[in-house]
């Protein structure tokens, strides 16, 4: 039993609108109103509803994928979905690219999603005043959409995304620019990276911020900001996994074990001679040339966001 201030506990919710007395009720003869849902998980809907401010889940929910599926359904039928698991469904994509990290079974593809999943929720901002409002202490959540074969990170809103372009850099910028999936946006990182992990796996140097749209003015300005060099060095920015999943969620765990399981070095049954034979001589790396790249085309991706922005 419970009472009726618990049931209307939270407004707008299935039960809160059930009991508010705009609704005709018949109860049995025992003063008992029915339901017709599945009562197995119904107890954790009441425990939020007594105290929302302290509630957490039972722990073995966390690590029980089908407990926490079917108390998915139950919550978003009452309309509590989104209160008590804020980001079910950013998990759901982070299950989902874990999975299919494994079936494909590459170690680059199990990097990737591993570091993916962890960071389903970050949160962007310079270290000190540099950018505008709209680009500060911002949260992202990771998106089912793809561009480049890399996850979106969307901001609160759906205004501003986190995408990988063309060229293998991390971009923020409007939907146009995210779908274009070219090198355009406000904010960038200098590094290019073709093996993309994720957002907090990127140096807190190297992001660099376009005009004063993203920059604030006595920075921009300080920092030689002019109309033919319109990108300026933001000092350092920080990236914060807000949420992600645990080592011990199934779907993770199970992809941490083939990732551990490809990084074991297999034995070599063969003798030092032959060892020595196969040895071949160690390989200089090419001299990276993003850094190059990018300033000559640092003027032609400022116009293509003008462009952008007059649209």
């Amino acid at each position: 039993a419970t009472s009726l201030q618990t049931l209307t506990a939270v407004p707008d919710t299935f039960l809160a609108s059930m009991f508010s007395g705009r609704h005709e009720l018949h109860p049995d003869n025992e003063g008992v109103y029915f339901i017709d849902r599945d009562g197995t998980h119904f107890r954790h809907i009441l425990n939020y509803l007594r105290d929302t401010s302290s509630f957490k889940l039972n722990p073995e929910l966390a690590v029980t994928g089908t407990q926490r599926a079917e108390l998915a359904v139950e919550l978003q039928y009452y309309g509590l979905l989104d209160r008590v698991m804020p980001h079910y469904a950013q998990e759901q994509i982070g299950i989902s690219l874990l999975k299919h990290a494994c079936a494909a079974g590459t170690k680059q593809a199990l990097q990737a999603a591993v570091a993916q999943a962890r960071e389903l929720v970050v949160e962007m901002g310079s270290t000190s005043p540099w950018l505008t409002n709209m680009y500060q202490d911002v949260r992202y959540v990771i998106t089912e959409r793809t561009v480049n074969s890399a996850p979106v990170w969307a901001a609160e809103g759906g205004e501003r995304f986190i995408f990988r372009s063309v060229e293998n850099q991390l971009w923020i910028g409007s939907d146009d620019m995210c779908a274009k999936g070219a090198a355009c946006g406000w904010i960038c990182h200098t590094q290019v990276n073709a093996d993309f992990l994720a957002p907090t796996t990127l140096p807190a140097t190297g992001w660099r911020s376009l005009g004063l749209h993203a920059t604030l003015e006595s920075q921009y300005a300080s920092a030689g900001g002019t109309v033919t060099n319109p990108w300026v060095d933001v000092p350092s920015m920080r990236v914060t996994a807000v949420h992600g999943l645990a080592d011990d969620e199934p779907a993770m765990a199970a992809a941490l074990r083939q990732l551990a399981t490809l990084n074991e070095k297999p034995r070599q049954l063969c003798s030092p001679r032959s060892v020595t034979q196969q040895q071949q001589p160690a390989q200089s790396p090419r001299p990276p040339q993003q850094l190059q790249l990018y300033q000559l085309l640092q003027i032609e991706e400022h116009q293509r966001a003008i462009e952008y922005r007059q649209q």
